[in-house]
């Protein structure tokens, strides 16, 4: 007997929106209510952590879509470009919330743990290609 299980394959960019929803709902709270953004590279190391979070379920949503290097390689670029341009966004509009500047080295930060994710991602698969 065969079982249909529903298309759920839309619901993968879920986590995407969600972490995107916390990324700039947190750009959103006045600088001085957040005592740790005085910490300096603890600001960066949350920013990191954040877009490595991104870039995580960038590659969950879209890697249905992977089925050779090739299309690999498209989708890090997909994904890296994608966080880029959330991380340029967020800066831009921490502008406008009272006690937040833009910063290129947050923007930096959220690259590094993006990229951190998307290398990671595509070692595993040459590893598991070699096999």
């Amino acid at each position: 007997m065969k079982k249909h299980f529903p298309d759920i394959s839309g619901l993968r960019f879920l986590p995407m929106v969600g972490i995107l929803a916390a990324i700039f709902s947190s750009a959103s709270v006045p600088g001085r209510t957040l005592f740790f953004l005085n910490l300096h590279h603890f600001d960066k190391i949350l920013h990191a952590t954040a877009y490595a979070a991104l870039a995580a379920s960038c590659i969950f949503a879209f890697r249905l879509q992977v089925n050779n290097a090739r299309s690999r390689l498209r989708t890090s670029g997909q994904v890296a470009a994608m966080c880029l341009l959330c991380g340029v966004m967020e800066e831009f509009y921490q502008h406008f919330i009272p006690n937040r500047v833009m910063d290129r080295k947050d923007v930096f930060a959220d690259m590094i743990g993006a990229m951190a994710v998307v290398a990671a991602w595509n070692i595993r698969a040459y590893l598991q290609r070699k096999e």
